[in-house]
């Protein structure tokens, strides 16, 4: 048979008829010897405040972005050459190979030169850092 309650319901909330009225839960009261909680909230937005946090996004941003631009340079003058000057791009170089077939498989090979670099890049200039960074976190979080 359900429980009744007899207790009214917060402002706006409502009745549960069939759970038993329970107490609320104490708080947890940290045995002795051990750390407390940290806000790992606070952890995190303290890290992003860091000056070392900052030194990887500087590097990261100074490689990235003017790689993208670049990049994307690149692209759009192979599309504007496409457009602009059909018959520059129809021109043989190598028996069946034209200029167009030649600025295509290049983009490909530029593609995957800037992958080669942005890894040696992240290797050299950002991984240590970023894992000293990390193991202090992890370290604060513990």
């Amino acid at each position: 048979m359900p429980q009744q309650q007899t207790r009214n319901p917060e402002p706006g909330g409502q009745l549960d008829w069939w759970a038993p009225e329970t107490a609320p839960a104490p708080e947890p009261v940290p045995m002795p010897g051990t750390v407390p909680e940290v806000d790992r909230t606070e952890v995190y937005r303290a890290v992003q405040r860091s000056a070392a946090f900052q030194r990887i996004r500087h590097s990261y941003r100074t490689f990235v972005f003017p790689v993208s631009g670049v990049f994307l340079a690149w692209y759009l003058f192979y599309v504007a050459a496409q457009a602009a000057a059909p018959a520059l791009m129809r021109r043989p170089v190598a028996g069946p190979v034209n200029v167009a077939w030649l600025l295509g498989l290049l983009q490909f090979a530029t593609t995957f030169l800037l992958a080669w670099m942005y890894a040696r890049n992240a290797r050299t200039k950002r991984d240590r850092a970023a894992l000293s960074l990390r193991w202090d976190t992890q370290d604060q979080l513990r």
